[in-house]
């Protein structure tokens, strides 16, 4: 997904925003946005730069102008701290139903947990709150349901590359792993990035959620926001061929995989909340949406 004109003030509150997150000092912060200025004015194909590397680009100014290499570590261990203690009401709930509304709630509830995100336009999250919004969020269902497609292809692979999004989000995302490998003969490789972005799952996340106990735990090599095939590992890359399904978490996978589905020639399913309006508008459906879209299933 190629970049909107909205992208462009939203790159650059990002920017404000994980400043601020980096240090108090303002006029480092100062500097961070008149670097972000001059940056964009300067790049001429900006519009063709996927918005999850507009803010690759912006973390890694701010970490380099402020020092700090992780401005939301912080918020990623309450994250999955709080994550970790709703999880066991997503699973009782999932226990009570039959097989098919039991996987679409395990989804859902994934889905759900990708609520947690602190650097989207017009989206606010509250971890005071997360409580409250996550039961909202399950109650609210799926805008796009392609679960009985996902079904369908997990039984016929045997290998999945899971791509996790965020902190937090992650103890959902166990659920949902619990759930596929005790109803489903597939492995799945669980990848995280290999070093802080945004609030973006790392190893060290995993390894707090036990994330291990359910899948193989790999690193994409990068620490790039979504997919960016030129900084990737060859030893993830070759996982990423030779898996037969990727199951894709968030925005940021969603904007930069789209870019290369052609290249991958495998089914890929998008799990997001959309609360972008670009990407709602970019999946033809309302702001907040959750959404299970299955492509290249059947091939």
């Amino acid at each position: 997904m190629r970049g909107y004109l909205l992208c462009i003030p939203c790159t650059l509150r990002a920017a404000y925003d994980i400043a601020i997150k980096a240090t108090e000092d303002e006029e480092l912060q100062r500097r961070v946005l008149l670097e972000t200025l001059r940056w964009m004015n300067e790049e001429n194909n900006l519009m063709n730069i996927t918005p999850a590397m507009l803010h690759t680009h912006v973390f890694r100014l701010v970490q380099k102008i402020t020092g700090n290499r992780d401005p939301f570590a912080h918020l990623k261990r309450e994250s999955n701290k709080l994550a970790m203690k709703l999880t066991p009401i997503l699973e009782s709930e999932i226990e009570k139903l039959g097989p098919e509304e039991a996987f679409r709630l395990a989804a859902l509830g994934a889905i759900c947990g990708n609520s947690i995100d602190f650097e989207v336009e017009g989206y606010q999250v509250l971890l005071e709150d997360l409580e409250r919004q996550l039961l909202s969020c399950l109650k609210s269902g799926l805008a796009i349901d392609d679960t009985p497609k996902l079904r369908n292809a997990l039984s016929e692979a045997k290998t999945v590359l899971y791509l996790l999004d965020n902190a937090g989000e992650i103890a959902f995302d166990k659920t949902f792993i619990k759930f596929i490998v005790k109803n489903y003969p597939v492995k799945v490789l669980a990848a995280v990035k290999s070093g802080p972005i945004l609030n973006d799952v790392t190893m060290e996340d995993a390894l707090y959620v036990g994330l291990g106990e359910v899948a193989e735990v790999i690193t994409t090599g990068s620490d790039s926001i979504g997919l960016n095939p030129d900084e990737c590992s060859g030893e993830f890359m070759e996982r990423l061929k030779e898996s037969d399904l990727i199951i894709a978490k968030g925005q940021g996978y969603y904007e930069s995989l789209t870019e290369i589905e052609n290249i991958l020639k495998k089914p890929i399913v998008y799990m997001l909340r959309a609360k972008c309006s670009v990407v709602a508008r970019s999946l033809n459906t309302r702001q907040g949406s959750n959404v299970v879209k299955v492509v290249g299933y059947p091939k």
